[in-house]
């Protein structure tokens, strides 16, 4: 589901239906903690100055908040300037499902291919980011490979040694103790209920499901 703040005109109202049938998920701006909630804008020419102001506390300037802008025909002539914007996508009034569609999913990319998912947890393979429903989990670089190998690969039993070998890549110094410490570290992150996710097979390693 993509998640979108949306700031319409009025007479641009019919919209709102159009995005809902694009897949698009409407967030309050009062429920946005953190810009990793947030895939897109949606708002009108109108609206775009105020819809600015709205996420200035919430972009960073190195990852703007891509934004789909919905205009009228004949003002096109004032979007020149934001239409060179890579992070931008100017559709008309008059758009029909079909291009809203297109618009949204080129500004995004592939968004199924950039997460993966298990239950409410879902790991974004573009930015390194993992949530757990709406909590943004602070992990470490090999706790973050460490859950994404184990959402891959779920229902197998891996063994401390190829937990090594296939997460760290190599004989790690510390051995299997690293794998455990990692382990721990996770469950305490994921909270009482999802650590239960991560099982101990007795002798012989992990297993997540």
């Amino acid at each position: 589901m993509i998640t979108a703040y949306i700031n319409l005109d009025k007479k641009h109202a019919n919209f709102l239906q159009l995005f809902k049938d694009a897949g698009i998920k409407k967030i309050a701006l009062k429920n946005i903690q953190n810009q990793s909630q947030l895939d897109i804008a949606l708002t009108s020419l109108s609206k775009y100055g105020e819809t600015k102001k709205s996420l200035s506390d919430l972009e960073s300037a190195s990852k703007p908040v891509p934004e789909l802008i919905v205009c009228e025909d004949e003002n096109f002539a004032q979007t020149v300037d934001l239409i060179k914007n890579p992070r931008i996508e100017i559709i008309s009034s008059k758009s029909e499902l079909a291009e809203v569609s297109a618009r949204i999913h080129s500004l995004l990319g592939d968004t199924n291919s950039e997460k993966i998912e298990f239950k409410d947890l879902v790991i974004n393979l573009k930015t390194y980011e993992a949530k757990a429903g709406d909590v943004l989990l602070d992990l470490t670089f090999m706790e973050y490979e460490l859950l994404k190998f184990f959402i891959e690969n779920q229902d197998d039993v891996w063994s401390r040694e190829q937990l090594l070998e296939k997460v760290w890549g190599y004989d790690y110094f510390g051995g299997a103790r690293t794998v455990d410490v990692h382990v721990r570290r996770l469950r305490a992150k994921l909270g009482e209920n999802r650590s239960e996710w991560i099982k101990t097979v007795h002798s012989v390693g992990y297993k997540f499901n």
